[in-house]
């Protein structure tokens, strides 16, 4: 099955948005080319952090991600993550999509703690089929290969007793990532795909933290020597280093005060960024967040005083300045008393008060508030609901809840 995210039922109370190109990109620029992002991996890829249930929404690295590349054009998210997904379970999976296998979660691996995995895994057709079409895949695995049992039980283990522990990890670990990653470029040769290798979750107060570190370099490495294989093959396979980012800050950046690994927010965002530079060579942080909503169009925000309005739980924007500022044509029809925006052959219009718009001719009735007259920064301008008019113009509309951003592309 797939797993879409972000969705949630926010977007179907706070989406109504219309926008239209930026000005920034010029009127005959260009659009990028859509990426397709599908992400495969543990619970660091769900975004799961501890007291979460299945109605939570997640805000992870990927959901980030997600946002960075909406930053740069269209994009659709699917995420495959399974909560204690091992190495072994990950090669199984995607060996079962190579063959359009059906399987369950138990043909996997003995039991999963996420209790969505045979839902994830059903439908092996579907997946194989995003990953042809995938443009960016993104792997995490192998923390789950040793466990969170590793912190204690290294207390026990002698130099000689962990050396042979951790050689007989990388040689699984290195054993499932090859097999992984060879199905995943046989289904699609041109894809880039991006694995994160694994932090240490103990603190530098912790007695062993140095044994811990030295397994946290040998992953790294390990990883690396599987990349550059691939590499070598003419592949796209990068490996992301993630777990130096939080050396000496394992407390800051995950739950581990908690007696739990994952990273929190702080830690998620740590992760996002290491992906994005190895992705895209840096991770976006000039947006200008406003409130109630932030609507970024074309990688920018709005500039204008005249800020998105919340109006039964819908978001509206002043008509004229939206649409001249990002590069439709606005006209007025004093005789109808109708409004029309129109951006590269495509036309919405729409009255005051009427809860009928005219996309392209074609009538489309408004189920939340008309538009309206409002005042703002001591004007009274024309606030319009706007995800009707931003898809009669032919525009992407995506919403992220936990961001509460809307990203508009062309």
């Amino acid at each position: 099955m797939k797993v879409k995210r972000p969705l949630s039922s926010l977007l179907a109370l706070v989406l109504l948005l219309t926008v239209w190109v930026s000005a920034a990109l010029g009127a005959e620029a260009k659009s990028p080319a859509p990426e397709t992002y599908v992400s495969f991996g543990d619970s660091l890829t769900i975004g799961f952090e501890p007291g979460m249930t299945l109605e939570s929404v997640p805000y992870g690295f990927v959901d980030r991600l997600y946002e960075q590349a909406l930053m740069r054009g269209r994009v659709q998210l699917t995420n495959y993550g399974i909560g204690g997904m091992t190495s072994t379970g990950l090669n199984k999976f995607i060996q079962a999509v190579a063959d359009e296998k059906p399987v369950k979660a138990s043909d996997l691996q003995p039991s999963f703690a996420d209790p969505r995995a045979d839902q994830v895994v059903s439908n092996t057709k579907q997946i194989k089929a995003d990953i042809a079409a995938a443009t960016l895949i993104t792997i995490t695995i192998g923390g789950n290969d040793f466990g969170k049992e590793i912190i204690t039980e290294v207390d026990t283990m002698s130099d000689e007793q962990l050396a042979a522990f951790t050689d007989n990890w990388m040689k699984t670990y290195t054993e499932n990532l090859n097999a992984t990653l060879q199905n995943i470029f046989a289904i699609n040769k041109n894809v880039r795909v991006y694995v994160a290798d694994q932090y240490s979750p103990a603190p530098q107060l912790y007695k062993n933290y140095d044994k811990l570190q030295k397994l946290k370099d040998l992953f790294s490495a390990t990883l690396g020597q599987v990349a550059q294989k691939f590499q070598k093959d003419g592949f796209q396979a990068t490996a992301v280093s993630v777990a130096d980012s939080f050396v000496g800050s394992e407390g800051t950046y995950t739950h581990i005060s908690q007696k739990d690994i994952h990273p929190n927010q702080d830690g998620y965002q740590v992760i996002a960024e290491q992906f994005a530079k190895a992705i895209w060579g840096e991770y976006r942080k000039d947006m200008k967040p406003t409130e109630p909503i932030t609507v970024v169009v074309g990688g920018h925000t709005v500039n204008t005083p005249h800020l998105p309005a919340l109006l039964q739980d819908s978001t509206f924007v002043p008509l004229r300045e939206y649409s001249e500022a990002l590069g439709a044509v606005v006209s007025w029809d004093d005789t109808t008393r109708t409004t029309t925006v129109r951006y590269k052959g495509n036309a919405v219009a729409l009255d005051i008060g009427s809860t009928t718009i005219s996309v392209n001719g074609v009538p489309q009735t408004i189920t939340t508030a008309a538009p309206y007259s409002y005042e703002s920064a001591g004007e009274t301008k024309t606030y319009v609901p706007l995800r009707l008019m931003a898809e009669g113009l032919g525009f992407d509309v995506q919403y992220v809840p936990q961001s509460r951003t809307a990203y508009i592309n062309p």
